[in-house]
């Protein structure tokens, strides 16, 4: 096969931006086969997929060992799909545990690599990005303080904005369509089902002992994936709760006056609409400790991270409570401000991480090697 190119990302929000790229690269070159290690968007968006590995995603060594058998599948699958085909040009997505090694074989096989959306290294350790720079021929980092970590080695390294910002566009959402003709409290649970169940764990025992949130408000749970979906159905059977799909989320944001999000990109999602947010995170005892051993940075969330300042309130671990949680939702909720703050925010957010439409950029790139 002469004119071909593989995608590989390892999430839900990884295989959005694997989309949004393989409809731009078959728009501009219809004649390229377009493969994919992803999920229901790279499918959507056209490309054959290798095998679906958006829902393997998981966090944390202990959580890794038990997908092992799968990943090594997939990695036989992509060594033997690269040999046969040699494509153009490989395409990285996030996933560094899977990614960081395709890319070695990949250059091993003298197959270029463009790694979009990198693993931040300047929160777990410059090493890997001077490993990446070695590594990758082109490197668009998701924020622009990342640029330097990554430019140590051979790759091109630019800065594009982040896709977050394309896809609301593309969405149509901007924060000043938001009404509060109905007040919505919305759960983001996360996009891996070992987040899902953790995060459900406290907001249920929260639900229990305190039900006058849903007597005041309409309360919204917003599934990342169909297979989530009958996780959310299950879990939630006996609480009030509505159940939504992740696409529904900017008209849902619409309406609300708080969301309760797992750490990930979805926070970002709610800061820039405006919504004021708690945002909570749980990993196993192992896990944490581990992380707590090696993180550099300061918050977990999004956008505390780009303003440099504490916006959103963070409970994470044993801080994730019901307790806790119904301390900052009554906080917020009480604090006639809270909204304008947010929507202030929303406008920093996007003032600092918007250059246009990144997803483009890197077709462009991409076009040099058909």
């Amino acid at each position: 096969m002469g004119r071909a190119v593989l995608f590989s990302c390892g999430d839900i929000s990884g295989d959005r931006y694997v989309g949004e790229m393989v409809r731009l690269l078959r728009k501009r070159f219809p004649e390229v086969d377009v493969f994919a290690l992803g999920g229901e968007e790279s499918v959507d968006a056209g490309a054959q997929l290798l095998y679906p590995t958006s829902s393997l995603s998981t966090v944390g060594f202990l959580e890794v060992i038990g997908s092992l058998h799968q990943w090594k599948r997939v990695w036989n699958i992509s060594c033997e799909f690269i040999r046969t085909h040699h494509p153009r040009v490989v395409v990285l997505v996030d996933n560094p545990g899977f990614n960081f090694r395709l890319a070695r074989f990949c250059q091993e096989q003298g197959i270029p690599v463009v790694y979009f959306a990198p693993p931040q290294v300047w929160a777990w350790g410059k090493k890997r990005g001077v490993r990446l720079a070695q590594l990758a021929d082109w490197i668009f980092p998701l924020f622009p303080w990342e640029v330097p970590y990554f430019s140590s080695g051979k790759a091109c390294v630019r800065w594009v904005g982040h896709p977050l910002l394309e896809l609301l566009r593309k969405g149509g959402v901007d924060t000043r369509e938001v009404s509060h003709e109905t007040p919505w409290v919305v759960f983001l649970p996360g996009s891996r089902k070992i987040e899902v169940l953790r995060y459900l764990a406290v907001v249920k025992e929260y639900l229990k002992k305190d039900s006058s949130l849903g007597d005041l408000h309409r309360l919204v749970a917003v599934a990342a994936s169909r297979e989530l979906r009958e996780l959310l159905v299950e879990e939630l059977r006996n609480f009030p709760v509505t159940l939504a799909m992740k696409d529904e989320l900017p008209r849902i944001l619409r309406h609300a006056s708080l969301a309760i999000a797992c750490a990930g990109t979805v926070t970002l999602e709610v800061a820039l609409a405006g919504v004021p947010q708690i945002i909570v995170y749980r990993l196993s005892p192992f896990t944490f400790w581990v992380a707590r051993m090696v993180c550099r940075g300061s918050f977990i969330g999004l956008p505390n991270i780009v303003l440099g300042e504490r916006i959103c309130p963070e409970l994470i671990q044993n801080d994730f409570s019901w307790r806790n949680l119904q301390r900052e939702v009554e906080s917020i909720l009480q604090d006639t401000q809270m909204r304008e703050k947010a929507l202030v925010w929303a406008k920093q957010i996007r003032e600092r991480l918007d250059r246009g439409n990144p997803f483009a950029q890197v077709v462009e790139v991409l076009g040099a090697y058909f």
